[in-house]
C-alpha cells in the first residue's frame, strides 16, 4: 500500500521554503505573474512545483505564518497553525469538531505524515464516474510513485515505532489480520510523538521542506501572512486577487496586494475553498455543489490499559494500522495524543484525575475512521467564519461500531488487559461480549468525535450542476479559475488524504499547463 524512497534524507528535505510576512505588505502592492496560488498548503505546494518547474512566474498566497512556529502545546498550534484557530466545529447529526492546517505547508506541519495511496477501487471509481482515464489508476499510479519519491515515503521504522505501535503491530500478527506499520512521510523522524504540535527535529516532510521548497528554488514567491479577500474577475475569466495583510501577533491590518495572473488556483482545502467561493460572491454562480457533498472521515477512539508500561505519547505517531477484510472503508490506526489528551480520551476527569495520573503511563490507543457516506455542507458566516454542517449516514454509525469492536480485539490480543473509550456511559470493560453489548445501545450523539480530513466540498465532475470543476481542474462556469486540493475529490477517499492531494494537485496542475 506504501512506496519506499530510494532518496537520501537530505534530498528529500531541503531548506525551508522562503516567504514575505506581514512586515513586507505595509502599504499597497500590486503585482503580476502567470499563476497566483492560494494556499501554501499540499495542494497549492504541488501545483507551484508544476508550474515554477515548468517555467512560469508564480505567487502563493497564504494567511498563516511565514515561519514555522512550533511549540508543545496546543493552544500555540491552533493559534499559528490552524484555520479559525482550530474552533471549526460542525453542527448537524451531533457536535464534531473539524481540523483544518495553515501556514508555510498548510496542514503538512501538523499532521501525522500518514501517507497511503488511494485505494485502487476508488481510483477506478472516479475514471468512470468523471469518464476520464486521467484520473484512474493507471494514469495516477505512476504519480503516487513520484510524489513518495519526493516526499520520503517510508513504512515507519521499528527503531521509532514505539509501545503503543508495538502492541498494535503485535494483536494485528496474532489475529492473522493485513496491517502492521504505517507508510509516513517521515525519513528523518525520531519518533518524538508530537507531529500534530509540528515536527521539533525537521524529520517530516511537510511541504515547505520538499514541494514548496522546489517550487521556491525554481522562483515561486511566497507571501504569508495576507488573506485572500476576492478572487477577480473580468467577464467570465479569472484574472487574479486581492488579498490583505494580517499581522498573526496583533491581528493589525497592512497593506493590500494585488495579485494580476493568467490562471488563478484555488488550493485552501476543503473548508477554506468553499469559504472563500462564498465569501467572494462566486460560488452560487459556479455551481450548487459548492460547498456540498463535505466527507470527513469520521471516526472514534478505544483506550487499553495494559500491565506494563507503554507511554502512548512516545514514538512515532500514528505508526501502525490494519485492514479487516469484512469492514471496507474502515481504517483503524494508532491513537496518539499527548498525555493530557490520552487521559480526557480514557475518561479520567474530575475525581478520576488522579486515578488517571497513576495508570497513564500503561495506556495504549487505537482509533477507527471510516470513508463516510454521510456528507455535509460549508457556507461561511457574514463575518468570515466557516459554517459546517455534517449529518450521519447510518450505515456509517454502524462501521464506527464494528470497527471499534475489531479494534478492540486488536488491542487485546496486543497486551491491553481492559478497555475504556471517550463515548458517553461506555465504562470500562475486559471482554468484546461486553463492548459489543455497550456499544449497540450507543447512539451518535453518544461519541466525542473529531474529523480532520474534510474534503469533496468542490468536487470534480461532468456538469455545473453536480460539480464544480471538470476533470481538467478548471472551474464549469469560470475561466481560468482551478481547484486543486482535497476539495476535488469526487467521493470519500477512505485513507488519510495527503499523499492522494498532491497527487490530484500535481495532475491539475500538469494539465492546465498546455491552457498557458
Amino acid at each position: 500500500m506504501d512506496a519506499t524512497h530510494n532518496l537520501p534524507t537530505e534530498q528529500v528535505l531541503r531548506p525551508p521554503a522562503k516567504a514575505f510576512g506581514f512586515q513586507h505588505l505595509q502599504t499597497n502592492k500590486t503585482v503580476s505573474c502567470d499563476a497566483v496560488i492560494i494556499g501554501a498548503g499540499p495542494g497549492g505546494g504541488s501545483v507551484a512545483k508544476v508550474l515554477s518547474e515548468a517555467g512560469l512566474s508564480v505567487w502563493v498566497i497564504e494567511s498563516g505564518p511565514a515561519q514555522s512556529r512550533f511549540k508543545k502545546n496546543y493552544a500555540h498550534t491552533a493559534r499559528y497553525h490552524m484555520q479559525e484557530n482550530g474552533t471549526i466545529v460542525a453542527s448537524g447529526s451531533t457536535m464534531m469538531p473539524i481540523a483544518a492546517g495553515k501556514g508555510v505547508g498548510g496542514s503538512t506541519l501538523i499532521n501525522s505524515a500518514l501517507s497511503f495511496r488511494a485505494p485502487e477501487k476508488v481510483l477506478e471509481r472516479w475514471e468512470t464516474e468523471l469518464n476520464d482515464p486521467r484520473w484512474g489508476p493507471q494514469s495516477l499510479n505512476p504519480l503516487f510513485d513520484d510524489i513518495s519519491k519526493l516526499i520520503g515515503v517510508q513504512t515507519t521504522g521499528a527503531h521509532i515505532a514505539g509501545k503503543n505501535n508495538e502492541l498494535i503491530v503485535r494483536g494485528i500478527q496474532s489475529l492473522g489480520l493485513e496491517g502492521g506499520l504505517a507508510p509516513r512521510s517521515t525519513p528523518g523522524c525520531v519518533g518524538c510523538g508530537v507531529c500534530y504540535y509540528g515536527c521539533p527535529s525537521g524529520g517530516k516532510a511537510s511541504t515547505n521542506l520538499t514541494l514548496l521548497a522546489r517550487a521556491c528554488e525554481a522562483g515561486t514567491q511566497i507571501q504569508a501572512e495576507a488573506e485572500v479577500k476576492d478572487i477577480l474577475i473580468e467577464g467570465n475569466k479569472a484574472v487574479g486577487i486581492k488579498a490583505q495583510a494580517i499581522d498573526p501577533e496583533t491581528g493589525a491590518l497592512g497593506g493590500v496586494l494585488t495579485v494580476r495572473a493568467k490562471k488563478v488556483y484555488l488550493c485552501a482545502g476543503a473548508i477554506g475553498s468553499p469559504k472563500l467561493l462564498w465569501l467572494s460572491g462566486l460560488a452560487s454562480s459556479l455551481s450548487p455543489a459548492v460547498g456540498k457533498h463535505l466527507h470527513v472521515h469520521p471516526g472514534s477512539t478505544l483506550i487499553g490499559i495494559c500491565d506494563e508500561p507503554i507511554e502512548m505519547w512516545k514514538g512515532a505517531t500514528q505508526g501502525a494500522y490494519f485492514h479487516h477484510p469484512d469492514l471496507p472503508g474502515v481504517l483503524p490506526h494508532t491513537f496518539s495524543a499527548p498525555p493530557e489528551a490520552c487521559l480526557l480520551a480514557a475518561g479520567y476527569t474530575g475525581s478520576h484525575f488522579q486515578e488517571g495520573l497513576a495508570i497513564l503511563p500503561k495506556l495504549c490507543g487505537m482509533l477507527v475512521m471510516v470513508s463516510d457516506k454521510g456528507e455535509g455542507t460549508v457556507r461561511a458566516y457574514s463575518d468570515g467564519r466557516a459554517k459546517v454542517s455534517y449529518y450521519f449516514d447510518d450505515d456509517d454509525i454502524r462501521r464506527i461500531k464494528s470497527g471499534l469492536i475489531e479494534v478492540a480485539k486488536v488491542l487485546f490480543a496486543g497486551g491491553a488487559k481492559r478497555i475504556r473509550a471517550p463515548i458517553y456511559g461506555f465504562g470500562e470493560h475486559s471482554s468484546i461480549s461486553s463492548i459489543q453489548e455497550n456499544l449497540h445501545t450507543k447512539s451518535i450523539t453518544d461519541f466525542t468525535l473529531y474529523a480532520a480530513h474534510p474534503m469533496s466540498t468542490c468536487r470534480m465532475g461532468t456538469s455545473a450542476e453536480n460539480s464544480v470543476i471538470s476533470s481538467e481542474g478548471e472551474c464549469h462556469r469560470i475561466n481560468g479559475l482551478y481547484i486543486a486540493d482535497a476539495s476535488i475529490f469526487p467521493s470519500s477517499l477512505g485513507v488519510n488524504p495527503q499523499l492522494s492531494t498532491m497527487v490530484c494537485a500535481t495532475q491539475v496542475a500538469t494539465l492546465s499547463l498546455g491552457k498557458f
